[in-house]
């Protein structure tokens, strides 16, 4: 095995300069691919096939075609202004129904009054409608278009504003912590740009896959640098201490490659198999998420590998003239700290460990960003005075009898009482054709018709006879069939018009369209399953099982009802494939053991402190499979280093120095840049998915680092007969 290492090695360095052209050739390709790799915005595309949510989704897209609501806010409108914006909006031709109630739709809020427009929209480009509302009405000052159209808009123009401003940000701050860790002023560059490289080929490789969701775009590239720097770290420090040495050049690198095979391919495999955990959310934006990144970590490995040789032997004169003093981190009086209260510091860590296990087994998760997708948006602003729209959307085999109707109207009495809590009807406004609609379900005689038209009452009556509709007709039918009745008549021209619409709105070939707004705000509660549930029972007891249920509410309850088994795979999928990789690695047990619950502790202690604002699911996965694949990493070298010199013959004690000083430039380097980038993302970025990733992948991180740096040496020192057999111990090292 030692030969192959060596001969690939070899053959690496030999073979530099072609690497280092075909790589980049391979980059350059790479970035003209970026820009025709196609960004999903739409999260519900994640959602499992079989969930009600998706089945209703495509049963309403064959009925009605694509069509959604909007939401229009306006601030301090007269009455008349109003309704002439109301009236206007009504005409569009992509707007079916435009809805204002004066007594439901007004807020009043910091000395404003706020009023409410929800419009339902036929089938069109939506986004298109969104960005001509917002220039529609110049004379109502300020005001805000939301809605999953709108927010999608919103997103799209965050992404390309704010990633670009993030993505520089958390460059800088990786240069600056570079520059204090380095041991030459030009290692910095070697680093990003054998990193650069790597990302704009996984970027540009994204090509391969139909789309990749605005997340997995807008995070990817900061996270492949934040989880695969500390590959390059490892590998120039080795090429460093070599060359320390008195060896060559080429001679340190070729020896470098084959000391950090293991350790790089190790870190990136337990990486890796964290991401790859994703892969098996039944939510499939994981299975996006851990691909994209997947691929962008064995990309880095591999440039790692093939393209930092080549780059640092062709700066290897400029680093010889840069070399300066590195930063003392302080690792072997940390260290010696750790060994001389090993016990207190096992001890209390481990007992913050299983208090943070305690409290996250009561986490209180949400599903649902509460009209907050992104922070200052006017879907955001809108819900920030009349709370997010919770509507939901039911389909019922349609038809236009009687018997048709008063089903219809059955539904709706037993939608009215339901109940959230107490008292407070968990079902608000239902909007319907036996509704909305309902003047033209109304019948007529011929002398209302005759009042209605101006014609005379036996022209009428002759017209009913006529046309088999006897003493009296409904109005749909009339209005249908009106035929000379309706020549010059406005107002029977428009009737019509409304009528047309309205059965376009609710009235499919094969089922009927039924628009509940439920009158709750929050649906991250038991309670909102409770009333899915009462809704499900209603509709099932009117139409049998025949129906489908889709919105955001109906979202909410899939995406929970399946997300405790999303939750224990990813877990145990995360701790299997990460013990078995670092089993394989040290061939020991008792090790990954302990580095499995050192990292595994740090999740727990992170999601406890979470526990106050509620952790989005989501990102709950997606850090959980990051920090676990990602800083173990950390341990490993730790392990590695001390495993290593007290094989070598050192006292506890001096290997443990010895291992947390070369171990701590890289661990404390990768770190602090995985918190950072972390934490920059989630305070620069206003797309609230993203933000809330960021912020709990930088504490967990941070976690992650404080319990290597402190718990893992007190482990390592007490279980130190288990982890180095005593037959490959010396007599001085038994002193321990």
């Amino acid at each position: 095995m030692m030969e192959i290492k060596r001969k690939i090695a070899a053959g690496i360095v030999r073979f530099r300069t072609a690497i280092l052209v075909a790589v980049l050739v391979l980059a350059a390709v790479s970035v003209t691919l970026i820009g025709k790799t196609r960004i999903n915005y739409d999260l519900t595309r994640y959602l499992s096939e079989d969930t009600m949510t998706r089945r209703a989704l495509s049963v309403m897209q064959e009925e009605f075609g694509s069509s959604e609501q909007l939401r229009v806010m306006f601030r301090d409108l007269e009455g008349e202004t109003l309704d002439t914006c109301v009236r206007a909006m009504s005409a569009l031709d992509e707007v079916s129904i435009a809805r204002h109630d004066p007594e439901t739709d007004v807020r009043e809020k910091d000395d404003a009054t706020y009023q409410l427009v929800t419009l339902t929209l036929n089938e069109c480009d939506a986004a298109a409608l969104v960005t001509r509302l917002r220039g529609m009405f110049p004379e109502a000052g300020e005001y805000a278009v939301g809605g999953s159209a709108a927010s999608s808009l919103d997103l799209q123009r965050s992404v390309g504003a704010e990633i670009p401003r993030v993505m520089a940000i958390s460059v800088a701050v990786v240069l600056i912590v570079l520059l204090l860790t380095s041991r030459a002023w030009l290692e910095p560059l070697v680093i990003l740009i054998v990193l650069a490289v790597s990302i704009l080929i996984n970027m540009g490789t994204n090509f391969i896959f139909p789309d990749v969701s605005f997340i997995t775009f807008a995070v990817s590239a900061i996270l492949q640098l934040a989880l695969s720097i500390d590959y390059a770290i490892m590998l120039l420090h080795v090429w460093n201490g070599l060359a320390e040495e008195g060896r060559s050049p080429i001679d340190a690198m070729t020896e470098a490659l084959i000391q950090c095979f293991m350790r790089i391919a190790s870190s990136a495999f337990t990486t890796a198999a964290g991401l790859l955990s994703l892969l098996f959310m039944s939510f499939t934006i994981g299975f996006d998420i851990g691909l994209v990144l997947t691929k962008g970590i064995l990309i880095s490995m591999l440039g790692v590998f093939l393209l930092m040789p080549a780059v640092t032997l062709v700066f290897e004169k400029g680093l010889a003239r840069t070399r300066h003093k590195p930063f003392r981190l302080g690792g072997a009086h940390l260290a010696r700290f750790v060994y001389r209260f090993r016990g207190v510091v096992a001890a209390a860590l481990i007992l913050a460990v299983l208090g943070g296990a305690s409290l996250q087994t009561t986490r209180l998760f949400t599903f649902t960003d509460n009209g907050q997708s992104t922070r200052g948006g006017d879907s955001a602003r809108i819900s920030a005075v009349f709370g997010s729209s919770n509507p939901l959307v039911l389909l019922v085999p349609g038809g236009d009898t009687d018997e048709d109707y008063d089903r219809q109207r059955a539904l709706v009495e037993k939608l009215k009482r339901i109940y959230y809590g107490g008292d407070e009807p968990a079902v608000g406004e239902i909007t319907a054709m036996v509704t909305a609609g309902a003047a033209a379900l109304e019948y007529y005689t011929p002398q209302d018709v005759a009042e209605l038209t101006g014609q005379s009452a036996l022209a009428v009556t002759l017209y009913f006879a006529a046309q088999g509709y006897g003493t009296s007709v409904r109005a749909d039918r009339l209005l249908s069939e009106a035929g000379a009745l309706a020549e010059g008549n406005e107002e029977i021209a428009a009737l019509q018009n409304t009528l047309a619409a309205a059965q376009s709105a609710f009235n499919g070939p094969h089922y009927a369209r039924m628009l509940v707004e439920l009158t709750f705000r929050t649906t991250d509660t038991p309670s909102l399953r409770r009333v899915i549930g009462e809704i499900g029972d209603a509709v099932r007891g009117v139409y049998g099982d025949d129906f489908y249920i889709t919105g955001g509410p109906m979202s909410t309850y899939d995406i929970a009802a399946a997300f405790q088994g999303d939750l224990m795979r990813v877990n145990f999928i995360t701790l299997l494939a990460i013990f078995l990789i670092v089993a394989l690695s040290f061939r020991a047990v008792i090790l990954p053991l302990i580095l499995v619950f050192v990292i595994e502790g740090s999740i727990w202690i992170n999601v406890a402190l979470s526990r106050a604002d509620g952790i989005f699911f989501m990102c709950y996965l997606i850090c959980v499979a990051i920090q676990m694949g990602a800083t173990i990493d950390y341990g490993i070298l730790l392990s590695d280093q001390y495993r290593a010199l007290r094989r070598g013959g050192h006292a506890v004690e001096d290997a443990l120095s010895e291992a947390m000083s070369r171990a701590m430039p890289t661990i404390l380097t990768s770190g602090v840049i995985l918190v950072t980038a972390g934490y920059i993302v989630g305070r620069a970025c206003s797309i609230y998915y993203i933000s809330s990733i960021g912020l709990l992948l930088s504490r967990g991180a941070a976690i992650s680092v404080f319990l290597i740096l402190t718990l893992l040496p007190a482990l390592l020192a007490l279980c130190d007969r288990a982890i180095v057999k005593p037959e490959k111990q010396t007599s001085i090292e038994r002193r321990f």
